[in-house]
C-alpha cells in the first residue's frame, strides 16, 4: 500500500504511518515494497511541481491513493490530481480540526485497505 498525502501536518502523517505499518518517505521515488506514506510538502515552484509530477508518473502503478487536505487553497491541486491514477484521488476540506482530519483520513485509508483485501481473497 502506497499513499501520498498533501497538506497534512507531519505529526499526523507520522501517526497514520505508524497505525498502518507504512514507512514515511518524502518522494514516490522512495516507495517501499512493504508500503509507504509519502508526505508531500507544499509546492509552489514550477520545478518542484514538475519533479513531483514526473515521480508520480514513474510510479503510477504503485500508487494506491493520493489524499489532499485543503484542496480549496492548494495551488498545486490540479497538478497533483492530474498525475494521480483514475479513482485514486481523494480530497478533504482544509477547515477540519485535527481530530476530524485524522478520522477522515483513517476512513479513506481503511476503505482502501479493505478494497485491497477483497481483491486478494
Amino acid at each position: 500500500m502506497n499513499i501520498v498525502l498533501y497538506g497534512v501536518p507531519a505529526a499526523m502523517a507520522g501517526k497514520i504511518a505508524g497505525k498502518y505499518g507504512l514507512k514515511l518517505v518524502n518522494s514516490p521515488d522512495k516507495f517501499r515494497p512493504s508500503g509507504s506514506l509519502v508526505l508531500v510538502p507544499p509546492m509552489g515552484a514550477p520545478r518542484h511541481l514538475l519533479a513531483f509530477y514526473n515521480a508520480m508518473l514513474r510510479h503510477e502503478d504503485d500508487v494506491d491513493a493520493v489524499i489532499i487536505c485543503g484542496i480549496e487553497s492548494c495551488e498545486a491541486a490540479s497538478t497533483v490530481q492530474y498525475c494521480t491514477p483514475p479513482g485514486k484521488f481523494f480530497s478533504l476540506n482544509g477547515e477540519l480540526e485535527n481530530e476530524e482530519l485524522l478520522s477522515e483520513l483513517c476512513l479513506i485509508i481503511d476503505s482502501i485497505f479493505s478494497e485491497g483485501n477483497q481483491l486478494n481473497v
